[in-house]
């Protein structure tokens, strides 16, 4: 549950501390690098340089505004979680708790994997799968990128099991016409990935 954040007094102590900008929660938890006073329009504002772990960014405040970071989660967890295959990293790699527990039929359990095949390595792409996966702002604060990429690989054997799993089950339920025909409704991008899954040998 997110609370609510109280906006920062922006002066020269806050260089070299973290924060984060409420309305851009996507760029994570930056670090100030160096607080410039000027004026626009006649009034007092601040030229704030901050370094994230998405890139580097200038913003005047205000009308911007920042915010003490929130505490992250954090990997290591207690052993109740780890029995439970609750931590940070089981997350990461396991498929979304809606797509995992659907009950529908196997083609209708094939329609909702296909989102899951727009993911790619790109970099881009590896933020926003890490981010909605293990629900944290910054992943790049708890994983470097390598592991990510580690991650979403095992990731994507889980998700091309349970797509085999379903497809076969169109198949020997509707016929092969059918899992082609599925599988056509797609867009082309989930559509070639599903296609690369199901010929790659087990």
């Amino acid at each position: 549950m997110l609370h609510p954040m109280s906006d920062l007094v922006v002066d020269n102590s806050l260089v070299g501390q973290r924060v984060c900008v409420p309305s851009r929660p996507e760029w994570g938890v930056g670090t100030v690098l160096r607080i410039q006073p000027t004026r626009v329009s006649g009034k007092p504002v601040h030229r704030v340089s901050i370094q994230f772990a998405t890139g580097h960014r200038q913003m005047v405040v205000p009308p911007a505004k920042l915010a003490p970071p929130e505490d992250e989660p954090q990997r290591e967890a207690g052993w109740l979680d780890e029995i439970g295959g609750r931590t940070l990293d089981d997350r990461l790699v396991t498929l979304p708790t809606e797509i995992a527990k659907f009950l529908g039929t196997p083609a209708q359990r094939v329609t909702v994997l296909a989102p899951l095949y727009t993911l790619t390595e790109e970099p881009e792409s590896l933020l926003r799968w890490a981010r909605r996966q293990a629900n944290v702002a910054d992943p790049l604060s708890l994983w470097s990128r390598d592991e990510l990429l580690i991650a979403f690989r095992a990731f994507c054997n889980e998700r091309d099991s349970e797509l085999r799993k379903s497809a076969a089950l169109v198949k020997q339920n509707d016929g092969p016409e059918a899992l082609r025909a599925l599988l056509d409704g797609f867009p082309v991008d989930a559509r070639e990935q599903m296609l690369a899954a199901l010929r790659r040998p087990l």
